[in-house]
């Protein structure tokens, strides 16, 4: 039996899954698949899944049906919203719950049934600052240019080929055929332009690479405006008719030319000029995107303001007339204008932290403060979270500090299929039905497409014979149901599980879809609806982008006052790197992972190595003062000398199979203010040698 699923040919034989390929008639991959989704199959059958739920007594784990356990877990947790209220209860959405339809308006509606804000996300640990620079700047609500068109793109710390999504903007879009799309630009004469402390697989397609110092994307976004701004390269009648601030925004980076800050991101002034004027004077169109790289060095509101303004001063955005990029098929359809939107700054308002009072973003707490708000004194603590799809012992900030936190609680609860770091602590584990064994569709990641394309499918196979595993969605309405509260899902409330499936949920879901569910459903494979084109539609307010806001040009003078000093003596500066066989945590304990790579290991330029007395493969420890990892040495001669490099998410350390770069990151000093948003990338370490270790010399920056 061979059905496509996003983009997938799936071969099932005697209830199984054999095989995985990609499947040439998707519209939207044209034959390719997912390197994570392909090794993603070996979970399926791995001894490392778990195939049951289990409690924690005593720090063993008992096994128990599904039933028994769901009763004692939301027991338990309608006894602590009776004695604390609800707000002692948090939710936190990992990575892999947006992969699940029906998972975030689940989790959504029970914390708003609750009456609890504490509902915690995966953005704001490392791409916050995207939405921040929303609110402060502005958003186009016509979306972002197509990426298939355009003359010119700014990959700044992101790396698509590996990570599969790319940036406009604050706008992420799904970037299948990494390899391919990126030839393809090239050979219809689009200049690449990459940003990125490290010679990433991205970098190898670019047209001019800048291999800035960690930390420095403030600065370097900085002279890009000046440049473009000093030499008329922007597009003057854009920001008369819709922003606000250009002169006041020329003066605060007049301060910043590609000859000032050349000392301070370590890239030559002729670059910066030569990467500003490709990209604003010889291009029309195609914009300027950040991954997790900036967003989680220093810095990062800055960085990431500066770099959404250079696609405001340059008018890179699609204008009324134009078709829309990208469709919504199994959501309303919505008109969109050639408008500028501004949102109310949400975290100045409404529900706020115990330890620095910050706000929320897009409903959700900043996730940084997310241990904190179980290990603060007072009685209006934390005392239950719900974790689905995430990691967050190997996420948050200060990796000593998450554990003890999760380890104080109250109540635990992790859907997740494996003993994941996060599981290792909970009261009760609750595996589900990986993606194959369910119902779902392409919904929630609608606006991730650049195309119109849409998919639902029913389960292509089921659990294994014996297995108990329940839908994520399951576990958080039967919980809902002990403790007394109805969720609302789409136009329903849901009491209790009665007749409740997961079909019917995704039906709620697209009650007013452009296209409706089930001719989706019923189409053999994904669809590329034949609908007609949207066009957007003329201006409708007077709103413009707000350039430099009064904090923005705080934090720029702040920051351009007291730039980080270079490493110094021993220290190292650790990067983050994206690895293709792993989405962050996840995959991490797939036998094919531990096959291909060992363990995670550390990178180092030859001559630091040589310097340090290290050879490939030999044990070291990164050491701070919050905490250490150790991870195996290896050789990349790609980076700059004074850089070590190490994938986050998960270990190196072959007897702590937990440990992870976040035992690195603090959260007490240079964090951001609104966020609290640490430094992630581009953290000071020293080197050594695991074991009796000579002494290190100093690395040449």
């Amino acid at each position: 039996m061979c059905q496509a699923f996003c983009g997938y040919d799936v071969t099932i034989e005697g209830g199984t899954i054999t095989r995985l390929k990609g499947d040439p008639t998707d519209p939207q991959s044209k034959g390719y698949a997912c390197f994570k989704g392909l090794k993603h199959l070996d979970l399926y059958s791995s001894d490392r899944r778990l195939l049951g739920p289990l409690r924690q007594r005593n720090g063993a784990f008992i096994s128990d049906s599904s039933e028994m356990l769901l009763n004692e877990a939301g027991t338990r947790l309608a006894a602590i919203i009776r004695e604390h209220g609800p707000e002692s209860v948090g939710f936190f959405i990992g990575t892999q719950a947006l992969f699940n339809t029906t998972a975030p308006p689940m989790i959504g509606g029970f914390a708003a049934a609750l009456g609890t804000p504490r509902v915690f996300t995966t953005m704001t640990i490392d791409q916050s600052a995207k939405w921040i620079g929303e609110f402060r700047l502005g958003r186009w609500g016509a979306g972002p240019q197509p990426f298939d068109t355009s003359d010119v793109w700014m990959f700044i710390g992101s790396n698509p080929v590996n990570s599969m999504v790319a940036g406009g903007g604050s706008n992420q879009f799904a970037f299948t055929q990494g390899i391919v799309r990126l030839k393809l630009a090239k050979a219809r004469g689009m200049k690449i332009i990459v940003i990125d402390p490290r010679k990433t697989e991205t970098a190898s397609f670019a047209d001019i690479h800048l291999q800035l110092r960690p930390g420095t994307d403030a600065f370097l976004a900085a002279a890009l405006l000046h440049t473009i701004i000093s030499e008329g390269w922007h597009d003057a009648t854009f920001c008369a008719d819709y922003a606000n601030g250009l002169k006041a925004l020329q003066k605060a980076v007049s301060h910043f030319s590609a000859e000032t800050v050349e000392p301070i991101v370590n890239v030559p002034a002729k670059q910066i000029r030569t990467a500003a004027r490709i990209f604003a004077e010889e291009a029309r169109s195609g914009m300027a995107g950040t991954g997790t790289g900036p967003n989680m060095a220093r810095h990062s509101n800055l960085a990431e303001h500066l770099y959404q303004a250079i696609n405001v001063i340059c008018g890179r955005f699609p204008r009324a007339g134009e078709a829309v990029n990208g469709h919504t098929i199994l959501r309303p359809r919505a008109e969109v204008t050639a408008d500028v939107i501004l949102d109310k700054r949400e975290w100045e308002t409404g529900p706020a932290s115990l330890r620095k009072g910050l706000g929320r973003i897009k409903g959700t707490m900043m996730s940084a403060e997310l241990a904190h708000e179980i290990l603060d004194p007072g009685n209006r603590r934390m005392r239950a979270l719900v974790c689905v799809g995430g990691n967050p012992a190997v996420a948050l900030p200060n990796q000593a500090l998450a554990e003890k936190a999760l380890s104080a609680l109250d109540l635990l609860v992790v859907i997740d299929p494996v003993m994941s770091a996060t599981a290792k602590l909970a009261d009760y584990i609750f595996p589900p039905r990986l993606h194959f064994e369910r119902t779902d569709s392409t919904q929630y990641l609608e606006g991730m497409f650049q195309y119109p394309f849409a998919h639902a499918t029913m389960p292509m196979v089921e659990p294994p014979t014996g297995s108990d595993v329940v839908e994520d969605w399951y576990v958080l309405l039967r919980l809902a149901e002990k403790v007394g509260v109805k969720i609302p899902f789409g136009s329903k409330f849901l009491s209790d599980t009665a007749g409740v499936t997961t079909l019917g949920l995704l039906r709620l879901l697209a009650e007013n879809s452009a296209v409706s569910f089930d001719a989706i459903l019923d189409h053999e494979g994904a669809i590329k609806p034949d609908i007609p084109p949207a066009y957007i539609g003329d201006r409708q307010s007077n709103t413009r982008f707000e350039l430099l806001p009064s904090d923005v040009n705080d934090e720029l003078q702040r920051a351009g006052s007291q730039y980080q000093r270079q490493p110094s003596d021993n220290d190292f500066l650790l990067i983050v790197r994206r690895n293709k066989d792993l989405m962050n945590s996840s995959g991490s304990q797939l036998s094919a992972t531990i096959k291909k790579h060992g363990s995670n290991k550390a990178f180092l330029h030859p001559d630091d190595m040589e310097q340090l007395g290290i050879e490939p493969g030999m044990e070291i420890e990164l050491k701070n003062s919050v905490g250490s990892v150790r991870c195996p040495a290896a050789m990349d001669p790609a980076l700059k000398r004074g850089i070590v490099s190490v994938s986050h998410g998960w270990s190196g350390n072959r007897l702590n199979p937990f440990e992870a770069t976040n035992a690195l990151v603090d959260d007490e000093r240079e964090i951001e203010t609104i966020n609290a948003m640490p430094v992630m990338t581009g953290i000071r370490v020293s080197i050594s040698q695991s074991g009796p270790t000579k002494t290190p010399a100093k690395p040449t920056p």
